[in-house]
C-alpha cells in the first residue's frame, strides 16, 4: 500500500467526497481531503495509489475539487 499527500489550497471545502483524483488516467481513492492541521490555510489530500502504478515511472496527477481542476502535477512512480 502506498499513499501520496498533496498539500495546497482551496480545497478543504469540498471535503473529502468531493474531492477526486486521477493518476495517468487511472481514478485514485481519496482517503482524506481537508485541513493540513498545522499550517492555518493549508489544505491536504491522501490518496491511496493504485498497485497498478507501481513502476510506472513518470504520470500526471489531476486533483478535482466540487469540480474544479487544479494545476496537474507530474511525479514518478518506481
Amino acid at each position: 500500500t502506498a499513499y501520496l499527500v498533496l498539500d495546497g489550497t482551496g480545497f478543504e471545502a469540498a471535503g473529502t467526497a468531493g474531492v477526486t483524483i486521477t493518476v495517468d488516467g487511472v481514478s485514485a481513492s481519496v482517503a482524506y481531503a481537508g485541513p493540513q492541521g498545522t499550517f492555518t490555510g493549508l489544505d491536504q489530500a491522501n490518496v491511496l495509489l493504485p498497485a497498478s502504478l507501481a513502476g510506472k515511472g513518470s504520470v500526471t496527477v489531476q486533483l478535482t475539487a466540487s469540480g474544479i481542476a487544479a494545476n496537474r502535477v507530474n511525479i514518478t512512480i518506481q
